[in-house]
This record gives structure tokens, C-alpha cells and sequence, in this order.
């Protein structure tokens, strides 16, 4: 202790002479953590946040600058949440009202065999009646050929002819031969059973990326038209259930999409319907959908306060605010976690080589410089 009290700080060693003691001749001897929270670095009050919110299903604003560790902070969240809790999403068509396709949940991994099966059904009745016609074209033409032979009128072979390519294009173009692709249900969600909940990236997307659309249909009539329910396009809100839903910059969506947000936080379900008034997919409105994610949204300062009043304010309430750090102590713990830091980077390209030791040492220089203070070490690391 020093005569007025206060701790003596001890000086780090300078750079070129520590990265020479470490027991490491490039990244790759270093080992790197499992979980993705662990690779975070410099924000441990935020992991702790982060799992907090994720054993509470809370949603979480994270406020920083770029390259700070907000998306890894994000996506380190769904090692977190329960992974028995992931659904399937089945649309089906609705003879009552064709413009409002039912929706069915099951259990994860239930939706690809339920439509698979109903794909071979269509197929084999497809079938069946592809053969129930070519056998009356058959028997249609061996009668013409017989009553020629009997009168060898020539006029009976016409008949005949003109008969068949009636029956042809009345089954090939009916209404009833649509039958079998309305009975085929649409995998809007679909998950394997050993899945991890979902993370889902919604940064910059549009209203139909996040919310949902539905397809324009040019042929709406005469036997042409695509049911409505496979014309439907899950959001990224849909996509995200059960897992983490997150979005940088969230200032940038629009209001409206802003306000639908809010909405799918509330309800936890929102319906799919056309996004652009000139579509036939304005027409069309689904059953709600399930959308119960966990919300991590991110920006600076001035980002957040251009967020939807309503839609902050639901966040804050409900979960938490986290600042984020932009620069940690320089010391020889942290300089170590910078060099698994440059090892996970490296890992994660798979193009770049290995960095020796003295080129992680110019990173750490790097590192104390642009953090503008002295003993002070950067977390601006994009």
C-alpha cells in the first residue's frame, strides 16, 4: 500500500516481452470454448443478462457500438432456452373460406412426415384417375375403330378423334383436377427433433421478410390458381418461435412494421396476409401463427431512442437494458482473452491461416490504440 492508501497499480510488461512468455506459437494451440458466451469477451455482466433473460424468456435491448459483441451476445443465447419446446407449422386449405387457410401445430418433426403422407396420397389419386381416363380413351377409340370396320364410314374415326381431345382437355383443365393439390398441406415451419431453438437474423428486413407474405397469383381462376395456403410465406417472426428473434439497427424498420412487431410480442401468434395492396395476396389471410420468440434488438444511443415508444417501452418493462462495454482493464487476463479472440476469428473464417505470436502481439498493440487511453484495451473488435 502507498503512504495515502491507495493500491499500488501493477504495470503490465510490455507487449513483445509477454506474448513471448505465452505457451503458444500460433492460434492454433489455442483452445477455444464450446458455448458462444464464453467466446464473448469483456462484457461479463452482459452474459450473465443474457442467460438471466433467456431462463426468464425476457426480451433484452443491447446498447453499443459496432463490433462490440452484440450479434455473438444474441445468438449465445439460444444455448440457453429449453430445446423441448420447438413446433411444427402445417398450412391447409379451407373449402368454407379458400382466402383463410387453416393452420395446424404439431410437435417438431411430425410436419414433414404429415405432409410427406399426404403428397403420396395426392399422388396415388392422381394416378388412379390418370388411369381410370387413358382406360376410356382406350375403350373409346377401340369402339371407333370397331363401328369404321362395321360401316367404314370415315366420318366415325373423326367423331372419334374429336371425341377423345374433348375428354382429354375437360379432365386436364377441370376444376375437379385441382383437387389434389388442395388436399397437399404447406410446411410453413418445420424443425428436426434434435434441433436447437432457432436464431433468427431480421436485421435490414422488409415487411414481408418479417412479418410474413403471401405470393401474387397471375392465374386466379379457371382452373389455374394456386390455393391460397401455398401461396403463404412465414416471417422471420415465424421462423424465430421458440427461439431468438434479433435485430440490429432496429430504428431502421418502419413504424407500421414497428407497431406488428409490438403486436406479435403481445399476442405471441400473427396472421400471414399480403403485404402490397396490388397483389391477390391481399386477399388472402391466414389463421394466426405462432411467433413466441424472445426479442433482442441492438443499436447505439441513437438508434434505440428512434425505436417505436410503445415498442421500448414493452421491452423495458417486461426485460432488460443492456449497455454494453466499448473498452476493459489492460491486463495480462484480458490481453489472453484477446488472443482467443483472435483464434476464434481465425476458426470461424476457415480461410485465413493461423496467426503466429507476435502478429497476435500487433493485434493487442493495435488494440491498446485504438481504445485512446492508456491501460485500456478496445472491445470494438469488428
Amino acid at each position: 500500500m502507498s503512504s495515502d492508501n491507495k493500491p499500488l497499480e501493477i504495470a503490465t510488461p510490455d507487449i513483445d516481452e509477454w506474448i513471448e512468455s505465452r505457451g503458444f506459437e500460433t492460434t492454433a494451440d489455442i483452445k477455444i470454448p464450446e458455448k458462444l458466451a464464453d467466446q464473448v469477451i469483456g462484457q461479463d455482466a452482459a452474459v450473465e443478462v443474457i442467460k438471466k433473460a433467456a431462463e426468464q424468456k425476457r426480451h433484452v435491448m443491447l446498447i453499443g457500438e459496432p463490433g462490440t459483441g452484440k450479434s455473438m451476445l444474441s445468438k449465445s443465447m439460444t444455448e440457453f432456452l429449453p430445446k423441448g419446446e420447438l413446433q411444427d407449422v402445417i398450412a391447409y386449405h379451407n373449402p368454407d373460406d379458400p382466402n383463410e387457410p387453416k393452420v395446424r401445430i404439431v410437435p417438431a418433426g411430425k410436419g414433414k412426415e404429415i405432409v410427406a403422407a399426404q403428397k403420396k396420397e395426392a399422388m396415388a389419386k392422381k394416378q388412379q384417375k390418370a388411369s381410370i381416363i387413358t382406360t376410356v380413351i382406350v375403350v373409346l377409340l377401340m369402339m371407333t375403330v370397331a363401328m369404321f370396320i362395321v360401316t367404314q364410314d370415315i366420318s366415325i374415326i373423326l367423331v372419334g378423334i374429336i371425341a377423345v381431345a374433348i375428354l382429354f382437355f375437360a379432365t386436364r383443365y377441370s376444376t375437379t383436377g385441382k383437387q389434389e393439390s388442395y388436399i397437399v398441406p404447406k410446411l410453413l415451419v418445420g424443425h428436426d427433433d434434435e434441433d436447437t431453438p432457432p436464431f433468427v437474423d431480421a436485421t435490414g428486413a422488409h415487411a414481408g421478410a418479417l412479418l410474413g407474405d403471401v405470393k401474387h397469383d397471375p392465374f386466379q381462376s379457371g382452373g389455374l390458381e394456386t390455393p391460397a395456403h401455398d401461396r403463404l410465406e412465414v416471417g422471420a417472426i415465424h421462423k424465430a418461435s421458440k427461439g431468438v428473434l434479433f435485430i440490429d439497427e432496429i430504428n431502421m424498420l418502419r413504424m407500421e412494421s414497428q407497431q406488428s412487431l409490438l403486436t406479435a410480442l403481445q399476442e405471441g401468434k400473427f396472421s400471414i396476409t399480403g403485404q402490397s395492396e396490388r397483389s391477390s395476396g391481399a386477399m388472402v389471410k391466414s389463421e394466426p401463427v405462432p411467433c413466441d420468440f424472445v426479442l433482442v434488438c441492438a443499436g447505439n444511443l441513437d438508434a434505440i431512442q428512434g425505436m417505436h415508444p410503445a415498442l421500448r417501452s414493452r421491452i423495458r418493462g417486461y426485460g432488460y437494458e443492456v449497455f454494453m462495454r466499448s473498452t476493459m482493464d489492460d491486463t495480462e487476463a484480458n490481453r489472453d482473452k484477446l488472443v482467443r479472440f483472435v483464434a476464434q476469428e481465425v476458426a470461424r473464417d476457415k480461410k485465413i491461416p493461423h496467426f503466429d505470436k507476435h502478429a497476435v502481439g500487433e493485434i493487442i498493440k493495435e488494440a491498446q490504440r485504438r481504445a485512446g487511453r492508456h491501460g485500456l484495451l478496445t472491445l470494438r473488435l469488428r
